[in-house]
């Protein structure tokens, strides 16, 4: 591993550090956290914090490019942008991400060609969880960080609108959907004490079964990770 540039590989100007896990470093102009890694892992995004902890800077996020290794874009997201949440797809035959934000009712949409905010799709609430599936057009958000809390919400990824609303118990939060690994199924959780997991149909959008449940969370699709599903985080 060589820590810093190299002007010459092949004429090995440059001494190597032994050993597989020898870490990389790459030097950014700001705090980032909360990572989004694209779909070959050639960038990562990461929502960029003020240096002190404090909130007097606008939360935005930053696109660094792992080849190049350095910043080449930032990104203007509202309401502290919860990148480790957010998913990818096609739109217009243009590679697209989506991510919800802590603090705001909006899902702000990136042209990952350009690096563009190309919509902010207002939602019910704050929302921490958003999840997909390459075999739905929708995804599926929630609004756990706000009043609306019972409410997930389904974009769909071909118009960028909400298509439709569902409450799977009113009154209670609802959260993190996760999908089976052939997209048949959406599970989400009711975090409540006196919660459930509720099963639904990701075409007819009808629920299946529910099994009870106390405070279920965390539901994690291994194989939809550990294939790179454009519909989750890894």
């Amino acid at each position: 591993m060589f820590k810093g540039y190299v002007h010459d590989y092949k004429m090995g100007e440059a001494i190597a550090l032994p050993g597989m896990w020898t870490p990389r470093v790459t030097k950014l102009d700001a705090i980032l956290d909360d990572f989004f890694f694209s779909q070959d892992y050639a960038y990562v995004l990461g929502a960029a914090r003020p240096a002190d902890g404090g909130s007097q800077a606008i939360p935005s996020g930053q696109v660094v490019n792992l080849d190049v290794r350095r910043k080449i874009a930032d990104l203007p997201l509202p309401g502290l942008p919860h990148l480790g949440s957010g998913i990818s797809w096609r739109y217009q035959d243009r590679p697209v991400m989506a991510t919800p934000n802590l603090k705001e009712g909006v899902v702000s949409v990136i042209d990952m060609k350009d690096w563009k905010v190309i919509k902010e799709v207002e939602t019910a609430g704050p929302a921490f969880f958003m999840r997909s599936h390459e075999n739905t057009p929708y995804a599926w958000v929630d609004a756990m960080m706000s009043k609306d809390k019972d409410t997930m919400q389904l974009l769909d990824k071909r118009t960028l609108e909400v298509a439709k609303t569902l409450r799977p118990e009113p009154g209670k939060t609802a959260a993190h959907t996760e999908f089976t690994r052939d997209g048949k199924y959406a599970l989400v959780s009711i975090w409540e004490n006196d919660g459930a997991l509720v099963i639904y149909d990701a075409a007819s959008l009808q629920e299946v079964k529910r099994l009870p449940m106390r405070k279920p969370v965390g539901k994690y699709n291994v194989y939809n990770k550990i294939t790179r599903s454009e519909g989750t985080s890894h």
